[in-house]
């Protein structure tokens, strides 16, 4: 009998010390996590899995340069074939204080008490505004430096201008390419995108298909087009390549059985009213015609 109260006693004991370890354990990962992310990553629990998985609840991501992303549970696994982790969970994303749903579900390695993050290919799918896949990587938790490449895959520009507040005389679907390169010791942080707009309806009723290629500098506030062109579905189309920034533009066109209003049109009113541009009776089909604002210095 007595060999059994002692017996009971120690597993007691045993199960208390465990509950305890896990305890602190998990009080730890916590407070590691919020500490080498500068407070960028918060987590609510953990809960441990054995062998390979960790679920975290209540995960909140949170930088300057992008939206906040909630995830109710965050599951992470470990990749055996390599050093990295697979991750994937629900949650909601937050933009210009709307929610909407976001499944996310990719992969990560590299050194993560300094923060430098190698992100593999990851999908990402945003309630009515569609899916992408994310690839790139962080330097000290993005403090440093990021450089993502997004492909995205139908999103809806109606969505997105409800999100941001965007005052776009269009509407369409997006597809195609954005590459993102930021550094902190760099002057230049940059965006280069390679997009195609689907089924782009101007108010007016009109509908096209777009494709654009181009830069734009961040720091600088300047977009660089390095191909332009605007199809009808009627065999017109308008050529164009320029660029603007905060207070000069300089756009060349070439059309083809097309108005030029009808690629202006598509240009918010507020920029044209700020770059005082205005276009009527255009004619049906030009080369190389130019427009170009340049602000003239004050001697």
């Amino acid at each position: 009998m007595k060999k059994h109260k002692k017996l009971l006693t120690v597993l007691t004991v045993v199960i208390v010390i465990i509950i305890a370890s896990l305890f602190f354990t998990e009080r730890y990962i916590i407070r590691k996590v919020y500490l080498i992310t500068d407070s960028h990553i918060t987590i609510g629990s953990i809960r441990i899995i054995p062998p390979f998985s960790v679920n975290f609840k209540k995960v909140r991501i949170s930088y300057a340069r992008i939206p906040e992303l909630f995830l109710k549970t965050l599951s992470i696994r470990r990749v055996l074939t390599e050093s990295a982790f697979a991750f994937s969970g629900p949650g909601n994303i937050t933009i210009q204080d709307t929610q909407k749903d976001v499944k996310i579900k990719g992969s990560v390695s590299g050194n993560y008490k300094e923060g430098k993050l190698d992100i593999k290919k990851t999908h990402i799918t945003i309630e009515d505004i569609g899916s992408f896949e994310v690839k790139g990587g962080l330097e000290q938790w993005g403090k440093e430096g990021i450089n993502l490449v997004i492909d995205l895959k139908g999103t809806e520009i109606e969505e997105v201008k409800k999100m941001f507040g965007l005052n776009l005389p269009f509407n369409g679907k997006v597809s195609g390419t954005l590459s993102f390169d930021y550094s902190k010791n760099k002057d230049t942080s940059m965006m280069q995108f390679d997009i195609t707009v689907q089924e782009l309806a101007t108010e007016e009723g009109n509908t096209f298909t777009a494709f654009v290629k181009g830069t734009h500098n961040i720091k600088e506030g300047k977009t660089d087009i390095e191909d332009g062109k605007l199809l009808n579905g009627k065999g017109g189309q308008i050529l164009f390549s320029g660029y603007i920034d905060r207070e000069n533009f300089n756009i060349n066109f070439e059309t083809q059985n097309m108005p030029l209003e009808s690629l202006l049109n598509l240009i918010p009113e507020d920029i044209r009213t700020k770059y005082n541009i205005s276009v009527s009776n255009g004619s049906a089909s030009m080369k190389n015609f130019n427009i170009e604002k340049v602000k003239k210095k004050s001697v």
